[in-house]
Protein backbone atom coordinates (compact mmCIF):
# COMPACT_ATOMS: atom_id res chain seq x y z
CA UNK A 1 0.00 0.00 0.00
CA UNK A 2 1.60 3.52 -0.88
CA UNK A 3 2.69 4.98 2.04
CA UNK A 4 0.79 8.46 2.93
CA UNK A 5 2.23 12.01 3.15
CA UNK A 6 0.53 14.84 4.82
CA UNK A 7 1.82 17.23 2.31
CA UNK A 8 -1.56 16.25 0.12
CA UNK A 9 -4.72 16.55 1.44
CA UNK A 10 -7.69 15.22 -0.83
CA UNK A 11 -10.30 18.09 -0.40
CA UNK A 12 -14.10 17.25 -0.11
CA UNK A 13 -15.21 16.86 -4.05
CA UNK A 14 -11.97 15.24 -4.94
CA UNK A 15 -12.36 11.81 -6.80
CA UNK A 16 -11.75 9.18 -3.19
CA UNK A 17 -9.11 7.46 -5.78
CA UNK A 18 -6.94 10.53 -5.07
CA UNK A 19 -6.19 13.58 -7.10
CA UNK A 20 -5.77 12.99 -10.94
CA UNK A 21 -2.31 14.53 -11.95
CA UNK A 22 -0.75 15.36 -15.42
CA UNK A 23 2.96 15.12 -15.67
CA UNK A 24 3.96 17.08 -18.76
CA UNK A 25 7.75 16.78 -19.41
CA UNK A 26 9.70 15.91 -22.14
CA UNK A 27 12.67 14.56 -19.42
CA UNK A 28 11.35 10.65 -18.71
CA UNK A 29 13.71 10.68 -15.41
CA UNK A 30 11.67 13.96 -14.07
CA UNK A 31 8.62 11.97 -14.89
CA UNK A 32 9.19 9.07 -13.24
CA UNK A 33 10.32 10.71 -10.05
CA UNK A 34 7.29 12.92 -10.05
CA UNK A 35 5.04 10.28 -10.73
CA UNK A 36 6.63 7.76 -8.27
CA UNK A 37 6.32 10.58 -5.62
CA UNK A 38 2.95 11.61 -6.38
CA UNK A 39 1.30 8.11 -6.25
CA UNK A 40 3.31 7.36 -3.30
CA UNK A 41 1.04 10.90 -1.50
CA UNK A 42 -1.65 8.84 -2.76
CA UNK A 43 -2.19 10.60 -6.67
CA UNK A 44 -3.18 9.22 -9.79
CA UNK A 45 -0.71 10.16 -12.66
CA UNK A 46 -1.20 10.64 -16.17
CA UNK A 47 2.40 11.31 -18.42
CA UNK A 48 2.70 13.80 -21.24
CA UNK A 49 6.10 13.43 -23.35
CA UNK A 50 5.57 16.89 -25.36
CA UNK A 51 2.59 19.52 -26.11
CA UNK A 52 0.58 18.17 -27.80
CA UNK A 53 0.08 14.70 -25.96
CA UNK A 54 -0.17 17.46 -23.04
CA UNK A 55 -3.05 19.66 -24.84
CA UNK A 56 -4.85 16.07 -25.79
CA UNK A 57 -5.10 15.09 -22.63
CA UNK A 58 -6.45 18.70 -20.76
CA UNK A 59 -8.72 18.91 -23.37
CA UNK A 60 -10.21 15.14 -22.65
CA UNK A 61 -9.60 14.36 -19.27
CA UNK A 62 -10.35 15.87 -16.29
CA UNK A 63 -7.27 16.37 -13.99
CA UNK A 64 -7.19 17.98 -10.59
CA UNK A 65 -3.64 19.38 -11.08
CA UNK A 66 -0.82 19.61 -14.14
CA UNK A 67 2.54 19.80 -14.15
CA UNK A 68 3.59 21.40 -17.05
CA UNK A 69 6.83 22.00 -18.25
CA UNK A 70 7.75 25.07 -20.35
CA UNK A 71 10.48 23.89 -23.23
CA UNK A 72 9.03 20.85 -24.77
CA UNK A 73 8.89 19.43 -28.04
CA UNK A 74 5.52 21.41 -29.96
CA UNK A 75 4.78 24.89 -29.12
CA UNK A 76 5.81 24.77 -25.71
CA UNK A 77 4.17 25.10 -22.34
CA UNK A 78 3.49 28.83 -21.81
CA UNK A 79 1.37 27.97 -25.61
CA UNK A 80 -0.25 25.02 -24.27
CA UNK A 81 -1.16 27.12 -21.02
CA UNK A 82 -2.96 29.79 -23.14
CA UNK A 83 -4.72 27.52 -25.32
CA UNK A 84 -6.27 25.64 -23.13
CA UNK A 85 -7.78 29.19 -20.99
CA UNK A 86 -8.92 30.43 -23.95
CA UNK A 87 -10.92 27.05 -24.08
CA UNK A 88 -11.99 27.26 -21.09
CA UNK A 89 -10.04 24.28 -18.67
CA UNK A 90 -9.73 25.39 -15.67
CA UNK A 91 -7.37 23.01 -14.83
CA UNK A 92 -4.87 24.55 -11.94
CA UNK A 93 -1.68 24.53 -13.43
CA UNK A 94 1.75 24.59 -12.12
CA UNK A 95 4.20 25.51 -14.99
CA UNK A 96 8.15 23.87 -13.86
CA UNK A 97 10.93 25.10 -16.17
CA UNK A 98 14.98 24.90 -15.63
CA UNK A 99 14.84 28.38 -17.66
CA UNK A 100 14.13 30.66 -14.38
CA UNK A 101 13.88 34.12 -15.36
CA UNK A 102 11.64 36.90 -14.10
CA UNK A 103 10.37 37.31 -17.80
CA UNK A 104 8.84 33.57 -17.69
CA UNK A 105 7.45 33.34 -14.40
CA UNK A 106 5.72 36.84 -15.36
CA UNK A 107 4.52 35.42 -18.61
CA UNK A 108 3.47 32.36 -17.23
CA UNK A 109 1.39 33.81 -14.23
CA UNK A 110 -0.38 36.37 -16.78
CA UNK A 111 -1.57 33.14 -18.82
CA UNK A 112 -3.18 31.89 -15.98
CA UNK A 113 -0.59 29.42 -14.41
CA UNK A 114 -1.62 28.35 -10.48
CA UNK A 115 2.22 28.00 -9.42
CA UNK A 116 5.51 28.55 -10.54
CA UNK A 117 8.35 26.00 -9.84
CA UNK A 118 12.12 25.67 -11.15
CA UNK A 119 14.40 22.96 -11.95
CA UNK A 120 16.27 21.21 -10.46
CA UNK A 121 13.77 20.83 -7.06
CA UNK A 122 15.86 21.06 -3.68
CA UNK A 123 13.25 18.12 -2.88
CA UNK A 124 9.59 16.41 -4.45
CA UNK A 125 8.33 17.92 -1.29
CA UNK A 126 8.70 21.54 -2.85
CA UNK A 127 6.86 19.79 -5.99
CA UNK A 128 3.91 17.47 -3.91
CA UNK A 129 3.33 20.79 -1.50
CA UNK A 130 2.71 22.58 -4.57
CA UNK A 131 0.17 20.10 -6.38
CA UNK A 132 -2.22 20.28 -2.47
CA UNK A 133 -2.04 23.63 -2.92
CA UNK A 134 -3.47 23.59 -7.20
CA UNK A 135 -5.84 20.64 -6.37
CA UNK A 136 -7.21 22.47 -2.88
CA UNK A 137 -7.66 25.94 -4.98
CA UNK A 138 -9.36 24.20 -7.87
CA UNK A 139 -11.52 22.41 -5.86
CA UNK A 140 -12.10 25.96 -3.98
CA UNK A 141 -12.93 27.51 -7.39
CA UNK A 142 -15.36 24.97 -8.35
CA UNK A 143 -17.30 24.98 -4.99
CA UNK A 144 -17.55 28.58 -5.54
CA UNK A 145 -18.59 28.42 -8.99
CA UNK A 146 -21.21 26.08 -7.81
CA UNK A 147 -22.66 28.44 -5.17
CA UNK A 148 -23.06 31.44 -8.12
CA UNK A 149 -24.93 29.52 -10.16
CA UNK A 150 -27.13 27.89 -7.52
CA UNK A 151 -27.55 31.39 -5.91
CA UNK A 152 -28.47 32.65 -9.46
CA UNK A 153 -30.83 30.36 -10.37
CA UNK A 154 -32.31 30.75 -6.55
CA UNK A 155 -32.27 34.60 -5.90
CA UNK A 156 -31.66 36.13 -10.18
CA UNK A 157 -33.85 33.57 -11.60
CA UNK A 158 -32.89 32.81 -15.53
CA UNK A 159 -32.07 34.82 -18.86
CA UNK A 160 -34.04 32.49 -21.12
CA UNK A 161 -32.93 33.19 -25.02
CA UNK A 162 -31.15 32.25 -27.91
CA UNK A 163 -32.04 34.72 -30.66
CA UNK A 164 -29.04 37.23 -32.00
CA UNK A 165 -30.65 39.89 -29.90
CA UNK A 166 -30.16 38.07 -26.81
CA UNK A 167 -26.77 36.62 -27.71
CA UNK A 168 -25.39 40.35 -27.98
CA UNK A 169 -26.77 40.88 -24.70
CA UNK A 170 -25.31 37.96 -23.40
CA UNK A 171 -21.82 39.37 -25.30
CA UNK A 172 -22.27 42.46 -23.58
CA UNK A 173 -23.03 41.22 -20.01
CA UNK A 174 -19.50 39.01 -20.40
CA UNK A 175 -17.71 41.42 -20.68
CA UNK A 176 -18.65 43.74 -18.05
CA UNK A 177 -19.01 41.58 -15.26
CA UNK A 178 -15.18 42.29 -15.07
CA UNK A 179 -14.84 45.71 -14.51
CA UNK A 180 -17.25 48.10 -11.76
CA UNK A 181 -18.68 50.81 -14.42
CA UNK A 182 -21.92 51.95 -14.20
CA UNK A 183 -24.59 50.10 -16.02
CA UNK A 184 -27.97 51.68 -17.47
CA UNK A 185 -30.45 49.42 -18.87
CA UNK A 186 -33.13 49.98 -21.03
CA UNK A 187 -36.32 48.87 -22.01
CA UNK A 188 -40.24 48.28 -22.46
CA UNK A 189 -41.97 47.33 -18.84
CA UNK A 190 -41.65 43.51 -18.64
CA UNK A 191 -38.19 42.69 -21.08
CA UNK A 192 -36.09 41.34 -18.15
CA UNK A 193 -34.10 44.54 -17.41
CA UNK A 194 -34.16 43.10 -13.42
CA UNK A 195 -32.72 39.84 -14.16
CA UNK A 196 -30.23 41.38 -16.33
CA UNK A 197 -29.07 43.31 -13.22
CA UNK A 198 -28.69 40.52 -11.41
CA UNK A 199 -26.82 38.55 -13.73
CA UNK A 200 -24.26 40.91 -13.96
CA UNK A 201 -24.44 41.02 -10.43
CA UNK A 202 -23.80 37.43 -9.65
CA UNK A 203 -21.55 36.73 -11.95
CA UNK A 204 -19.41 39.34 -11.40
CA UNK A 205 -16.47 39.13 -8.16
CA UNK A 206 -19.21 41.34 -6.46
CA UNK A 207 -21.42 38.09 -6.17
CA UNK A 208 -21.37 37.25 -2.55
CA UNK A 209 -22.46 40.93 -1.25
CA UNK A 210 -25.40 42.11 -1.09
CA UNK A 211 -27.76 42.69 -4.25
CA UNK A 212 -30.47 45.62 -3.38
CA UNK A 213 -33.26 46.70 -5.28
CA UNK A 214 -35.07 49.88 -5.31
CA UNK A 215 -37.61 50.65 -7.34
CA UNK A 216 -37.69 54.53 -7.34
CA UNK A 217 -41.42 54.83 -8.91
CA UNK A 218 -42.45 52.51 -5.82
CA UNK A 219 -41.59 54.29 -3.08
CA UNK A 220 -43.62 57.67 -2.08
CA UNK A 221 -41.18 61.04 -3.27
CA UNK A 222 -41.11 62.05 0.52
CA UNK A 223 -39.44 59.07 1.79
CA UNK A 224 -37.13 58.14 -1.60
CA UNK A 225 -34.00 60.10 -0.35
CA UNK A 226 -34.50 58.62 3.64
CA UNK A 227 -34.46 55.11 1.71
CA UNK A 228 -31.55 55.27 -0.56
CA UNK A 229 -29.32 57.52 2.09
CA UNK A 230 -30.54 56.59 5.28
CA UNK A 231 -31.40 59.27 7.95
CA UNK A 232 -30.22 60.35 11.45
CA UNK A 233 -32.45 60.07 14.83
CA UNK A 234 -34.55 63.26 14.82
CA UNK A 235 -33.99 64.11 10.98
CA UNK A 236 -37.60 64.16 10.40
CA UNK A 237 -41.11 63.69 12.31
CA UNK A 238 -41.24 60.05 12.77
CA UNK A 239 -37.73 59.12 12.47
CA UNK A 240 -37.38 57.55 16.18
CA UNK A 241 -33.97 55.79 15.29
CA UNK A 242 -31.06 56.05 12.91
CA UNK A 243 -31.96 53.81 9.93
CA UNK A 244 -29.46 52.46 7.09
CA UNK A 245 -30.19 53.67 3.48
CA UNK A 246 -29.78 51.03 0.45
CA UNK A 247 -26.87 52.00 -0.44
CA UNK A 248 -25.04 51.34 2.80
CA UNK A 249 -26.58 48.54 2.97
CA UNK A 250 -25.33 47.36 -0.57
CA UNK A 251 -22.11 47.68 0.82
CA UNK A 252 -19.78 46.64 -1.76
CA UNK A 253 -22.63 44.61 -3.56
CA UNK A 254 -24.57 46.22 -6.42
CA UNK A 255 -27.58 48.65 -6.03
CA UNK A 256 -30.30 48.23 -8.56
CA UNK A 257 -31.99 51.47 -9.08
CA UNK A 258 -35.26 50.37 -11.22
CA UNK A 259 -37.38 53.13 -13.28
CA UNK A 260 -34.66 54.94 -12.33
CA UNK A 261 -36.91 58.10 -14.51
CA UNK A 262 -39.20 58.75 -11.80
CA UNK A 263 -36.68 59.78 -9.42
CA UNK A 264 -37.56 63.14 -8.36
CA UNK A 265 -35.51 66.17 -10.11
CA UNK A 266 -35.28 67.85 -6.38
CA UNK A 267 -33.27 64.15 -5.64
CA UNK A 268 -30.89 63.88 -8.50
CA UNK A 269 -28.20 66.32 -7.55
CA UNK A 270 -27.78 64.30 -4.67
CA UNK A 271 -27.58 60.74 -6.60
CA UNK A 272 -25.31 62.73 -9.07
CA UNK A 273 -22.45 63.70 -5.73
CA UNK A 274 -22.68 60.18 -4.68
CA UNK A 275 -21.50 58.69 -7.70
CA UNK A 276 -19.05 61.36 -8.78
CA UNK A 277 -17.34 61.63 -4.85
CA UNK A 278 -18.14 58.06 -4.06
CA UNK A 279 -19.70 59.30 -0.58
CA UNK A 280 -22.93 60.46 0.49
CA UNK A 281 -24.53 61.62 3.84
CA UNK A 282 -27.29 60.13 5.85
CA UNK A 283 -30.61 63.02 5.71
CA UNK A 284 -29.88 64.71 9.06
CA UNK A 285 -26.55 63.72 9.61
CA UNK A 286 -23.29 65.25 8.88
CA UNK A 287 -21.15 61.94 8.89
CA UNK A 288 -19.43 61.23 5.51
CA UNK A 289 -20.23 57.50 3.97
CA UNK A 290 -17.95 55.77 1.25
CA UNK A 291 -20.39 54.43 -1.51
CA UNK A 292 -18.97 51.18 -2.13
CA UNK A 293 -21.45 49.64 -4.20
CA UNK A 294 -21.75 49.04 -8.38
CA UNK A 295 -24.67 50.92 -9.61
CA UNK A 296 -27.11 49.62 -12.13
CA UNK A 297 -29.58 51.61 -13.15
CA UNK A 298 -32.83 50.92 -15.41
CA UNK A 299 -36.13 53.01 -17.18
CA UNK A 300 -38.72 52.15 -19.28
CA UNK A 301 -38.78 55.48 -20.25
CA UNK A 302 -36.80 57.00 -23.44
CA UNK A 303 -34.35 59.12 -20.51
CA UNK A 304 -32.97 61.12 -23.58
CA UNK A 305 -36.14 62.36 -23.74
CA UNK A 306 -36.15 63.42 -20.31
CA UNK A 307 -33.04 64.73 -20.46
CA UNK A 308 -34.63 67.00 -23.02
CA UNK A 309 -37.56 67.78 -21.74
CA UNK A 310 -35.38 68.69 -18.43
CA UNK A 311 -37.08 65.90 -16.32
CA UNK A 312 -34.19 64.20 -15.88
CA UNK A 313 -30.64 65.80 -15.34
CA UNK A 314 -28.01 65.25 -18.15
CA UNK A 315 -25.32 65.15 -16.10
CA UNK A 316 -26.38 62.64 -14.27
CA UNK A 317 -27.74 60.45 -17.29
CA UNK A 318 -24.54 60.66 -18.58
CA UNK A 319 -22.89 59.43 -15.47
CA UNK A 320 -25.12 56.25 -14.97
CA UNK A 321 -25.01 55.58 -18.60
CA UNK A 322 -21.20 54.46 -18.99
CA UNK A 323 -22.08 50.82 -20.24
CA UNK A 324 -25.77 50.93 -21.85
CA UNK A 325 -27.25 47.65 -22.45
CA UNK A 326 -30.90 47.91 -24.44
CA UNK A 327 -33.33 45.20 -24.29
CA UNK A 328 -35.34 44.69 -27.17
CA UNK A 329 -39.01 43.83 -26.96
CA UNK A 330 -40.56 40.45 -27.21
CA UNK A 331 -42.02 41.06 -30.74
CA UNK A 332 -38.38 41.14 -31.91
CA UNK A 333 -37.23 37.87 -30.97
CA UNK A 334 -40.08 36.03 -31.91
CA UNK A 335 -37.43 32.99 -31.83
CA UNK A 336 -37.21 32.99 -28.34
CA UNK A 337 -41.18 32.47 -27.38
CA UNK A 338 -40.84 28.76 -27.46
CA UNK A 339 -37.93 27.99 -25.62
CA UNK A 340 -39.57 30.96 -23.00
CA UNK A 341 -43.03 29.18 -23.26
CA UNK A 342 -41.09 25.63 -22.45
CA UNK A 343 -39.26 26.84 -19.52
CA UNK A 344 -42.27 28.53 -17.87
CA UNK A 345 -44.30 24.94 -18.62
CA UNK A 346 -41.26 23.37 -16.39
CA UNK A 347 -41.65 25.97 -14.40
CA UNK A 348 -45.28 25.81 -13.25
CA UNK A 349 -44.92 21.90 -12.72
CA UNK A 350 -41.80 22.62 -10.71
CA UNK A 351 -42.94 25.03 -8.01
CA UNK A 352 -46.56 25.09 -8.27
CA UNK A 353 -47.48 21.38 -9.42
CA UNK A 354 -49.22 21.99 -12.85
CA UNK A 355 -50.23 19.03 -14.70
CA UNK A 356 -49.39 20.59 -18.07
CA UNK A 357 -46.00 19.41 -19.19
CA UNK A 358 -45.84 20.16 -22.68
CA UNK A 359 -47.76 22.73 -25.23
CA UNK A 360 -49.46 21.69 -28.56
CA UNK A 361 -47.96 22.93 -31.94
CA UNK A 362 -51.50 24.80 -32.73
CA UNK A 363 -50.77 26.69 -29.18
CA UNK A 364 -47.43 27.39 -29.41
CA UNK A 365 -48.41 28.92 -32.90
CA UNK A 366 -50.69 31.28 -31.25
CA UNK A 367 -48.71 31.93 -28.65
CA UNK A 368 -46.03 33.19 -31.61
CA UNK A 369 -48.46 35.26 -32.90
CA UNK A 370 -49.28 37.63 -30.04
CA UNK A 371 -47.48 41.04 -30.04
CA UNK A 372 -47.16 40.47 -26.13
CA UNK A 373 -47.29 44.17 -25.10
CA UNK A 374 -46.13 43.08 -21.75
CA UNK A 375 -43.28 41.28 -22.91
CA UNK A 376 -42.04 38.15 -21.49
CA UNK A 377 -43.59 39.12 -18.12
CA UNK A 378 -46.97 38.79 -19.98
CA UNK A 379 -46.23 35.78 -21.48
CA UNK A 380 -44.84 34.18 -18.09
CA UNK A 381 -48.48 35.08 -16.78
CA UNK A 382 -50.01 33.68 -19.42
CA UNK A 383 -48.60 30.56 -19.79
CA UNK A 384 -48.40 30.25 -15.94
CA UNK A 385 -52.02 30.22 -16.06
CA UNK A 386 -52.59 28.23 -19.04
CA UNK A 387 -50.31 25.03 -17.35
CA UNK A 388 -52.47 25.61 -14.20
CA UNK A 389 -55.65 25.86 -15.51
CA UNK A 390 -55.38 23.52 -18.52
CA UNK A 391 -57.58 20.14 -17.84
CA UNK A 392 -54.54 17.82 -19.50
CA UNK A 393 -50.78 17.04 -19.72
CA UNK A 394 -51.08 19.20 -22.90
CA UNK A 395 -51.92 22.94 -23.26
CA UNK A 396 -54.05 23.73 -26.12
CA UNK A 397 -55.02 26.89 -27.82
CA UNK A 398 -58.36 27.07 -25.82
CA UNK A 399 -56.68 27.08 -22.53
CA UNK A 400 -54.78 30.26 -23.41
CA UNK A 401 -56.06 33.80 -22.67
CA UNK A 402 -54.68 36.43 -24.75
CA UNK A 403 -54.19 40.41 -23.51
CA UNK A 404 -55.59 41.98 -20.78
CA UNK A 405 -59.13 42.08 -21.19
CA UNK A 406 -59.28 39.25 -23.95
CA UNK A 407 -61.39 37.26 -20.60
CA UNK A 408 -63.75 40.04 -20.21
CA UNK A 409 -64.36 40.50 -24.10
CA UNK A 410 -67.89 37.90 -23.71
CA UNK A 411 -70.63 38.81 -21.86
CA UNK A 412 -71.80 37.17 -18.79
CA UNK A 413 -74.47 35.62 -21.03
CA UNK A 414 -71.87 33.45 -22.40
CA UNK A 415 -71.34 31.62 -19.21
CA UNK A 416 -73.53 28.72 -20.09
CA UNK A 417 -70.77 28.23 -23.46
CA UNK A 418 -68.01 28.61 -21.86
CA UNK A 419 -65.67 25.84 -21.19
CA UNK A 420 -64.69 25.39 -17.51
CA UNK A 421 -60.76 26.42 -18.66
CA UNK A 422 -62.53 29.49 -19.82
CA UNK A 423 -64.47 30.18 -16.77
CA UNK A 424 -61.75 29.72 -14.33
CA UNK A 425 -59.37 31.82 -16.70
CA UNK A 426 -61.48 34.76 -16.21
CA UNK A 427 -61.21 34.43 -12.85
CA UNK A 428 -57.16 34.17 -12.51
CA UNK A 429 -57.01 36.43 -15.14
CA UNK A 430 -59.09 39.53 -13.22
CA UNK A 431 -56.76 38.87 -10.32
CA UNK A 432 -53.38 38.80 -11.79
CA UNK A 433 -54.81 42.53 -13.79
CA UNK A 434 -55.84 43.70 -10.30
CA UNK A 435 -51.75 43.29 -8.80
CA UNK A 436 -49.18 46.41 -8.33
CA UNK A 437 -45.65 45.75 -10.01
CA UNK A 438 -44.57 45.46 -6.46
CA UNK A 439 -47.25 43.17 -5.24
CA UNK A 440 -46.65 39.41 -4.19
CA UNK A 441 -47.51 37.20 -6.67
CA UNK A 442 -47.95 33.81 -5.41
CA UNK A 443 -50.85 32.73 -8.30
CA UNK A 444 -50.47 29.02 -7.04
CA UNK A 445 -51.66 29.85 -3.27
CA UNK A 446 -53.73 32.20 -4.46
CA UNK A 447 -55.32 29.97 -6.97
CA UNK A 448 -55.89 27.63 -4.46
CA UNK A 449 -57.66 29.40 -1.87
CA UNK A 450 -59.65 31.64 -4.02
CA UNK A 451 -60.68 28.85 -7.14
CA UNK A 452 -61.21 25.80 -5.38
CA UNK A 453 -64.36 26.39 -4.50
CA UNK A 454 -66.00 27.78 -7.41
CA UNK A 455 -64.01 25.08 -9.39
CA UNK A 456 -65.58 22.24 -7.55
CA UNK A 457 -69.13 23.89 -7.85
CA UNK A 458 -68.44 24.30 -11.69
CA UNK A 459 -67.99 20.76 -11.89
CA UNK A 460 -70.26 19.11 -10.44
CA UNK A 461 -72.62 21.95 -12.15
CA UNK A 462 -71.57 20.64 -15.72
CA UNK A 463 -71.34 16.80 -13.92
CA UNK A 464 -75.03 16.89 -13.51
CA UNK A 465 -74.20 16.43 -9.85
CA UNK A 466 -72.96 13.20 -10.56
CA UNK A 467 -69.95 13.04 -7.66
CA UNK A 468 -67.84 9.80 -9.73
CA UNK A 469 -68.18 11.51 -13.01
CA UNK A 470 -67.23 15.09 -10.91
CA UNK A 471 -64.02 13.45 -9.38
CA UNK A 472 -62.97 12.12 -12.57
CA UNK A 473 -63.05 15.44 -14.39
CA UNK A 474 -60.98 17.23 -11.62
CA UNK A 475 -58.86 13.84 -11.58
CA UNK A 476 -59.65 13.21 -7.89
CA UNK A 477 -60.96 10.51 -6.00
CA UNK A 478 -64.62 10.24 -4.96
CA UNK A 479 -63.59 9.98 -1.12
CA UNK A 480 -61.53 13.09 -1.90
CA UNK A 481 -63.96 15.07 -3.26
CA UNK A 482 -66.54 14.32 -1.04
CA UNK A 483 -64.24 15.28 1.58
CA UNK A 484 -63.20 18.80 -0.06
CA UNK A 485 -67.37 19.35 -0.59
CA UNK A 486 -67.63 19.01 3.06
CA UNK A 487 -64.73 21.49 3.96
CA UNK A 488 -65.62 24.09 1.66
CA UNK A 489 -69.23 23.48 2.64
CA UNK A 490 -70.76 23.29 -0.32
CA UNK A 491 -74.31 23.18 -1.38
CA UNK A 492 -75.19 19.65 -3.61
CA UNK A 493 -78.04 21.24 -5.87
CA UNK A 494 -80.83 18.14 -5.75
CA UNK A 495 -82.02 18.92 -9.39
CA UNK A 496 -79.00 20.01 -11.01
CA UNK A 497 -79.57 21.55 -14.64
CA UNK A 498 -78.53 19.49 -17.91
Amino acid sequence: MAASNPNINIPAGVNVAGPRVLVADDDAAIRLVMRHRLEADGCSVEEAADSYQALAALRTNRFEAALLDIIMPGPGGLDVLSTIRGEGVRTPIIVITAASTMTNAVEAIKRGAHDYLTKPFANLDVVALAVSRAVEAGTQTAELDRLKQEIGRQVGGEIVGRSPAMQEVYKLIGRIVINDANVLICGESGTGKELVARAVHFKSERWRAPFVAVNCSAIPQGLLESELFGHERGAFTGATERRAGKFEMAANGTIFLDEISDLPLELQPKLLRAIQEREFTRVGGSDILRLQARIIAASNQDLEAAVADRRFREDLYFRLRVIPIDLPPLRERREDISELTDYFVAKAAREMGARATAVSSEARVLLENYAWPGNVRELENCVLRAALLAPGNTIQPDDIVLGRNATRARSTDDHADASLGELIARRVSDHIDGLGDGEPQDLYGWMISEIERPLIELTLERAAGNQVRAARMLGLNRNTLRKKITELRIVLRKNPPE
